[in-house]
Order: structure tokens, then sequence, then C-alpha cells
């Protein structure tokens, strides 16, 4: 549905860290800001082979909004899977930029690693997020997931990770690829706000991931 907002989720078939190597986290996030443009009509791959003048011309192109398939309003990247909130502005959008999404970055990987098919799950998971209530949830559950997964110790350090969109809502990171507004303006536009929404619920969403991993024994 055109103007949805969507939870969008998926993790490696055999449950393989691949994003703790950060050249892989990093390109993935490339490819994230690449192809959600209707304008990338040649494969990425492609694209980086590019003389440099003409790739310039071709960037121009790609960050004009108005030809966004959809817009990212948040991230965060795993060891072995990854959570985006997104917005659909086009017919299709979602499905053409995850499968554009998930195919060049399986490509890149199989070559780089002589793997052999699939690297992520198929179809990918995606909740409708119906209100704003929920949307203020879902991007705190998807900012908090390293945290209350145990993979950082200490609250303070996810708010500057490159791996997450949180250190974009704290103006650290200022790279155009997330569309922000839209999630701020549920706190006033006030990021202090926004982080203080993250730290007042950061150790009720890590009880709740221990308690289904506790549920998993019984």
């Amino acid at each position: 549905m055109n103007g949805g907002i969507y939870h969008i989720f998926n993790k490696t078939t055999d449950k393989s860290r691949i994003f703790n190597d950060e050249s892989l986290m990093y390109f993935f996030l490339d490819l994230l800001k690449y192809y959600r443009s209707s304008k990338s009509i040649i494969s990425h791959s492609s694209y980086k082979k590019m003389p440099t003048d003409l790739r310039e011309f071709y960037d121009q192109q790609i960050i004009i909004k108005k030809y966004f398939l959809i817009d990212i309003y948040s991230f965060n990247i795993m060891p072995n899977h990854f959570h985006l909130l997104i917005k659909q502005n086009k017919d299709d959008g979602i499905s053409h930029f995850m499968s554009y999404l998930v195919n060049s970055f399986t490509r890149f990987y199989n070559i780089k690693f002589d793997h052999g098919g699939s690297l992520f799950f198929k179809p990918f998971r995606a909740v409708h997020i119906q209100t704003e209530e929920q949307c203020k949830h879902v991007t705190r559950y998807i900012h908090l997931n390293r945290y209350s997964a145990g993979l950082i110790k200490e609250i303070e350090y996810i708010f500057s990770r490159s791996d997450s969109s949180l250190s974009h809502y704290m103006n650290i990171k200022k790279d155009k690829l997330i569309e922000k507004d839209f999630v701020l303006n549920l706190f006033g536009n006030d990021p202090l706000r926004y982080k203080k929404f993250m730290l007042d619920n950061a150790d009720y969403q890590r009880s709740l991931e221990r308690l289904k991993y506790v549920g998993k024994w019984f």
C-alpha cells in the first residue's frame, strides 16, 4: 500500500553472523541507499565500475526524493539478521526494493566467499504499522535490538553505532540515508526526547527478550 509503513526483517538461512564483518555491513548500507531509487536502473556492481564523472552525474539522479521507491525511517543491522522500518512510495516499491537489495548482496557475498544458494529466507517478513503509537514502539524495538539481545552491555554505546540508524536521530551521522522527520515529529521534533524514550524502555525491552529465550527451555 502506497504511504503505508512496514517493519521489514529477515535473517540468514544458516544463522551465519555475516554482518560481524564490518565491510559487509557497510556494503549492505550502501545497497540500501542505492536501490531505494527507481532511477537505479543498472546493477550496483556496474555502477561502481562507472567512470567518476559519469557516476557523479548518475548520483545526482538517484538522490532525488520523488524517485524513491521507499523511504527508510530506521534500520538495525544485527550479526545474522536485519530490521528496517520503511514507507512505500510507489506501487510494489517494497517488493522491488527488497528484491534488488537481497539479490545484489547475495551475489556479492556468494562470489566473494564461494558460497552457493540463498543467503536470506524467502519471503522476507513484513508487518504493517497502523498507528503512530505502534510506530514509536517499533522504531524503539529496532534501535534497541542490539542492547536487548545482550550484544551491547552499556546502553550509551547504542547511540553512535554505524550499524543502526539511531546515530542519525542523534545527529551524529548525516549521510541522508534516513528520513527521520516522521518519527521525530512524534516526539515534538526533539532528539533528546527520543533518546529519553529509548533509555526509559531499554531495560524493559531487554527483560522481555530474556523471557523469550528462557521460554524456549520449557
